[in-house]
C-alpha cells in the first residue's frame, strides 16, 4: 500500500530527476555551442527527415505551381486581348488617317483646278450615288443655302460629271452625263466639229450617234463642251473617242467615247457657275428632301 511517506519520496525523486536533466541539457548546450559536438547528430537526423519534409511540402508546392501557372496564363490572355484591342484601334486610326490624308490631297487638287478655271467653282462632297442602268445620279452636300442652282455644271478633276437638276436647302441632285436621258452639246477639240453626246446607262460609255460623214474624226479625239445653248460653259473636257462606226446607210458616222471624269471612284466634285448663271436670280428650292 502507498503511504504519505512514499508519496513524498516519489515527488522528491521526480524533482531531483528533473533538475538533473536540466543540468545535463544546459551542459550539452554549452558544450555544443563551444565545440559543436552534436553537429554530426543533427546532420544525420536532418538527412533522415529530409524526404519526409519534402513529402510534407509537396502539396503546397504543387498548389503554388498550379496557382502561379493559371495566374500567369490569365495575365497573358488579358494582356493578349488588350494588345489586340490596341492593335485594332491603331489600325482603325491608321485607316482613318489615310482616308483623311487622301481627302485632303483630293481637296488640294480640286482647289488647284479651281484656280485654273475661269469660272466660279466650289468643292462639294458626294453623300449618295445611284449607278443603276436606267437612272444614274449623285447627291451632293450643298444646296440652295450654299448658292447651288438648277442647271449648274458639275466636274471632277478630269472632266464633266453631270448637271444639277434638283435643288433642296442643304443638298442637290446631279444627273450624270452617262444617264440615258442626258445629252451634252460638244465639239471635237482637234477639228471644231459640233455634235451631241448621249448617255448610255453605262458609267464608262457614251454615244455619238450622228456625226457628219464629212467630219474628220479618229480614235483618241478629245470632246469638250461647245457652250451651245448655254447648258454647259464652253471648253470643259467631256470624253475621248474610243470607237468609230458607220451608220447602216452610211449617211453619217457613229462613235462611242469614254467619259473623261472618273465616275466610278468619285468622292468630291466641283460645282461650276458661268458668269451668265451668276447674274440670274435664284429660285426657291423644293421644300421636300431630295431622295
Amino acid at each position: 500500500m502507498w503511504t504519505p511517506k512514499n508519496t513524498n519520496t516519489l515527488s522528491q525523486n521526480n524533482i531531483l530527476t528533473f533538475l538533473l536533466l536540466e543540468i545535463i541539457c544546459v551542459v550539452l548546450m554549452i558544450a555544443d555551442h563551444s565545440a559543436q559536438i552534436t553537429a554530426p547528430v543533427r546532420a544525420s537526423i536532418s538527412a533522415l527527415t529530409y524526404p519526409l519534409v519534402k513529402i510534407v511540402e509537396l502539396p503546397q508546392q504543387v498548389y503554388q505551381f498550379i496557382n502561379t501557372t493559371v495566374s500567369d496564363q490569365a495575365d497573358l490572355l488579358t494582356e493578349n486581348i488588350e494588345l489586340k484591342q490596341k492593335l485594332s484601334q491603331a489600325q482603325i486610326d491608321l485607316l482613318q488617317m489615310e482616308v483623311v490624308s487622301q481627302q485632303n490631297s483630293e481637296l488640294r487638287k480640286l482647289l488647284q483646278t479651281k484656280q485654273l478655271l475661269p469660272l466660279k467653282t466650289t468643292a462639294a462632297f458626294i453623300v449618295n450615288i445611284n449607278t443603276g442602268k436606267n437612272n444614274q445620279y449623285i447627291i451632293i452636300n450643298q444646296g440652295f443655302n450654299q448658292g447651288v442652282a438648277v442647271g449648274q455644271s458639275v466636274l471632277d478633276l478630269n472632266g464633266v460629271v453631270g448637271q444639277v437638276d434638283k435643288v433642296a436647302l442643304e443638298n442637290a441632285h446631279v444627273i450624270l452625263i452617262t444617264n440615258k436621258n442626258h445629252a451634252v452639246p460638244v465639239e471635237f477639240l482637234r477639228t471644231g466639229v459640233r455634235t451631241f453626246i448621249y448617255g448610255t446607262g453605262e458609267l464608262d460609255n457614251l454615244s455619238l450617234p450622228e456625226i457628219p460623214q464629212s467630219a474628220e474624226i479618229k480614235v483618241g479625239d478629245v470632246l469638250v463642251t461647245s457652250g451651245y445653248g448655254g447648258a454647259f460653259p464652253a471648253g470643259l473636257k467631256v470624253a475621248t473617242i474610243n470607237k468609230i462606226l458607220d451608220s447602216s446607210d452610211k449617211s453619217f458616222q457613229r462613235a462611242t467615247a469614254k467619259p473623261s471624269a472618273n465616275l466610278k471612284l468619285m468622292k468630291q466634285v466641283l460645282l461650276v457657275w458661268s458668269l451668265e448663271n451668276q447674274t440670274h436670280e435664284k429660285k426657291q428650292p423644293e421644300e421636300h428632301a431630295i431622295p
